[in-house]
């Protein structure tokens, strides 16, 4: 994954377990994804337990979202 700003887009912010089935969604559905905010979940805690963020390719963005969406419906109930 690129790491120009312009090339990725946010698909989702919540917490750090959340985030990771998410991802692993998204790798099943070959996406390209990556988390951002594990730092400061690793340095500050339950302080900011929704900053992890997940981003994903802008041209791959439509087809994250219904990768995410099929998990919710199957596997479901993590929704942060």
């Amino acid at each position: 994954m690129t790491n120009n700003e312009q090339d990725i887009v946010k698909i989702y912010s919540g917490p750090w377990v959340t985030v990771e089935l998410y991802q692993q969604a998204l790798r099943e559905a070959h996406i390209d994804s990556q988390v951002v905010g594990l730092n400061l979940t690793a340095s500050i805690g339950t302080a900011l337990a929704d900053s992890v963020e997940l981003w994903v390719k802008s041209e791959d963005f439509d087809k994250a979202k219904a990768a995410i969406e099929l998990y919710e419906k199957t596997k479901g109930g993590t929704k942060g």
